[in-house]
This record gives C-alpha cells, sequence and structure tokens, in this order.
C-alpha cells in the first residue's frame, strides 16, 4: 500500500506541474500537395491536342506565383499557353486546401505510348520563409493512328491543308556567293500554329545551307476564334562555286479529317545555275603554279566590298581615337540610368504598387508601414506624414482605415477593412491632392528670348 500511494503522490505532483507550467502552440508548417491528370485520358488520336492539368495546392496560401517550367516529350509539342491560372479551394480530408490550376498542351504526333516524365516546379507557400520544390506523378498517354496512316512519316490530321512556295530572287542565273532562299507557308484551318509539322528542306550538293527560324501565327477572327494557323519555314542556299543546282521537289503528307484518307501536297522543285564572277583578280597566278597543278585559290573582291572594307576601317579609326569621349559618355549614361532607376524606386507610384500588394494579406505589421512610406513620398500629407492629414469628413473609409491604424498603435488589435473600397477612396483623395498642388504651383515665366 505504501509503495502504492507513493507513486499516486507522483503521478498528481506531475500532472499539478503540467498545469501550472504554460502551453505554447506553435502554427503547423505549411503543407503541399501537387495532383496531375490527362484530359481526355488515353486513348487518343495522334495529332489532336491532349491537356495536362497540374493543380497546385497547400494549406495556406502562396506568396508568389509558382514556377511553371516548359518541359519535352519525344515525338510531340508541348506548350503552356499564356491563360490565366484558376483558382481552387477544396477540403481534404478535413483539411481546408488552397491553390492554383494550369494546363499544359501535349500534341502527340505518333501512335505510341509516351511517358510523360515528372517535372519539378517550385511553390511559394505562405507562413514560411523556404521555397518548396513539388513533382508532378508520372503519367501515360496512349496515341494511336487511324487505319491507312501507319506509313506516314509525320501524322498531321486537319480538315483542311494548303501550301505555298517563294523563290527569291526569281532570276533562274545568278553569280557564285549569291543566295537563293525557299520559302513554304502552310495553313491549316482550325489548327494552331504550333501543332503545325515543320518541312523538310534538306542539304543541297554544292550550296551552302542556312536555315532561318520558323515564324508560326495563328488567324483569329472576332467571334468567331481561332480559324486557321500559320507555319513558314524558310531556308538559304548559297553557292560556292558555279554550276546547275536543283532544288528538290517538296511533299506534305497530312490526314483529311473530312474524309478520313492520307492526302499529299507536291511543291514542285527550282532549278538554277551559278556562275563565277568576271573580276579580275588581285594578283596573278604563277604560271608554273598553274602547269604543275599546284592547289591555289582565286580570291575575287566586288568593289562593293572593297568600299565596304575601307568604310570599316575608317570607323575602327575613329573609334579609336575617340575611346576617351566615347567612355566618359558611356559613364555618364550609366550614372544617368541610376539615379533615374533610384527616382524611380523612391517615387510614390511604388510605394503606392507595394501598398496594394501588402493590402490584400490582412497582415497589418506590413501594411502600416506601406501607408506610411506612401503617404511620406507622395508629398501631400505632411512630413513627416501623419495620419491626421487624411481627409475624413469626405471620404468614410480613408477615415476607417485611420481609426483602425490608431486601434493597432493602442490595443495591437486586428481591425478587419475592406481593402478595394480603400483603395478606391485613397486614389480619389490622392488625386484631389494633385490638383490642389497643381492650382497652388505658378506656371513658369515665359521664355522672353
Amino acid at each position: 500500500m505504501t509503495a502504492a500511494f507513493l507513486r499516486l503522490l507522483l503521478v498528481i505532483a506531475s500532472l499539478g506541474a503540467a498545469c501550472a507550467s504554460p502551453t505554447v502552440f506553435a502554427d503547423p508548417a505549411p503543407r503541399t500537395m501537387v495532383r496531375a491528370h490527362l484530359e481526355p485520358a488515353s486513348p487518343v488520336v495522334a495529332g489532336s491536342e491532349v491537356k495536362l492539368v497540374v493543380d497546385l495546392l497547400t494549406t495556406t496560401w502562396f506568396s508568389e506565383a509558382p514556377n511553371w517550367p516548359i518541359f519535352t516529350v519525344a515525338d510531340a509539342i508541348v506548350s503552356l499557353p499564356d491563360e490565366q491560372a484558376d483558382n481552387l479551394s477544396e477540403d481534404i480530408n478535413g483539411v481546408h486546401w488552397f491553390g492554383v490550376s494550369r494546363a499544359y498542351r501535349i500534341a502527340p504526333q505518333a501512335g505510341k505510348t509516351y511517358d510523360i516524365p515528372p517535372f519539378a516546379i517550385t511553390v511559394y507557400p505562405g507562413g514560411s520563409n523556404a521555397l518548396v520544390q513539388v513533382m508532378t506523378p508520372a503519367l501515360k498517354l496512349v496515341a494511336t493512328l487511324p487505319p491507312g496512316a501507319q506509313d506516314m512519316a509525320v501524322f498531321f490530321p486537319t480538315a483542311k491543308l494548303t501550301a505555298t512556295q517563294t523563290i527569291q530572287p526569281s532570276a533562274q542565273q545568278l553569280r557564285v556567293g549569291d543566295s537563293i532562299t525557299r520559302t513554304i507557308t502552310q495553313t491549316s484551318s482550325g489548327t494552331e500554329s504550333m501543332l503545325i509539322p515543320p518541312v523538310s528542306l534538306g542539304e543541297v550538293d554544292g550550296l551552302k545551307r542556312y536555315a532561318k527560324a520558323p515564324t508560326t501565327r495563328n488567324i483569329v477572327q472576332d467571334r468567331v476564334g481561332l480559324v486557321a494557323g500559320e507555319r513558314t519555314d524558310s531556308v538559304t542556299y548559297i553557292a560556292d562555286h558555279n554550276g546547275r543546282f536543283k532544288l528538290p521537289p517538296v511533299k506534305i503528307e497530312w490526314w483529311n479529317t473530312k474524309t478520313q484518307s492520307k492526302e499529299t501536297i507536291e511543291l514542285p522543285g527550282v532549278t538554277f545555275s551559278a556562275s563565277a564572277g568576271r573580276e579580275k583578280p588581285l594578283f596573278e597566278i604563277p604560271a608554273d603554279v598553274m602547269r604543275q597543278g599546284l592547289p591555289h585559290r582565286i580570291i575575287v573582291i566586288h568593289g562593293g566590298q572593297l568600299i565596304a572594307g575601307c568604310l570599316i576601317v575608317l570607323g575602327l579609326f575613329l573609334v579609336v581615337g575617340a575611346r576617351g569621349r566615347i567612355a566618359m559618355f558611356l559613364r555618364r549614361a550609366k550614372h544617368r540610368a541610376s539615379d533615374a532607376r533610384k527616382r524611380w524606386l523612391e517615387s510614390d507610384a511604388v510605394a503606392w504598387r507595394k501598398l496594394c500588394a501588402v493590402a490584400g494579406t490582412g497582415e497589418w505589421p506590413r501594411i502600416i508601414p506601406a501607408l506610411y512610406r506612401w503617404m511620406d513620398r507622395s508629398g501631400d500629407f505632411g512630413h513627416p506624414a501623419r495620419l491626421e492629414n487624411l481627409p475624413r469628413e469626405d471620404e468614410p473609409k480613408v477615415a476607417e482605415l485611420a481609426d483602425a491604424v490608431t486601434e493597432h498603435f493602442a490595443d495591437g488589435a486586428a481591425r478587419e477593412f475592406r481593402w478595394k473600397n480603400t483603395e478606391t477612396a485613397l486614389r480619389r483623395v490622392w488625386k484631389r491632392r494633385r490638383l490642389q498642388q497643381q492650382e497652388r504651383t505658378p506656371l513658369p515665366p515665359l521664355n522672353e528670348y
């Protein structure tokens, strides 16, 4: 009995000490979650567009927009349209989650099973100073081809496809060193331009090939939306020796979704000749070199090239001679740019933008300093700025804001208010003060000379 009684006394003493000591509760760390799914689900017809919907969730809020990366999938076109993210608010297992959702676009170009790999997204959950990286789940996308399309190099389904070709210059007799540019433009009805496959414009014997970056554009009409997509591929060829050259024909295969059959567009080839220049060489080649067949090269300089070279050399001499003045000008320009940036950062417009950014959070320790910073930099509410200079009679919402700040300083109370109405009222006050200041400021004297 004595041992049991002593154990009972120890338990009672420990419980009393636990009740007497203060209990501190810390806010739980924010949790994050990522989800991803395909719309529509597999299988889909190759060439059609599939949405990869990614949801980012947290138990608090996102202090900054997530960093949405662009990933690649072999034999598919992946893009992230410039669309506004959808806001999410859900209850999951008794926990309230907030988040955003965006949709990637994936267009498979072949009939097979695609493995969409996981990729990392950086998020900024509120209530935590550290950024968080979440990984999307791995997904599979099955794309199929309709009967008759299995032998197509690139499967591109559309209701209608047209292609045009231009050759510049149109003259078929060129000189060595001249260039000829081949441009092919494809137009597909009801299809985004990014889905149109490129045209194969390969190498040609005897010609140096310089491919240009393709250009795309979507043709959109009011009340109709997307009408067609357009893609332009262009390649420039340069003849480095004389002779006769031919740009081969180009075949474009596509799948007609109306007739469910394969169709081909063939653009004709182009034949042209390149002749050597007839200018006199700057240096004569010795006769023995010609007789012995030793390797040599004939350098021909056109008059325009000689003039351009002289102008470049003259420009270099001028730059070297005036390098001191140029350096001084660059230093002054750098100082002016630095001063202009400093003035902009200290302007009332920047202070107003920061005030609007923090006001929506409802955190008074951040709102009040931002409010006073804006009042100080605007110069319309005294130096230093005081709440008493805010108009209360004409603007009730401004008066409510001033009272809320005063209450926060008095007892630390976090009074709630709607920033949208207060923002409109402060804008009116700001504009009215500016007009009053302009009326009090006299116009500068006219220049009499």
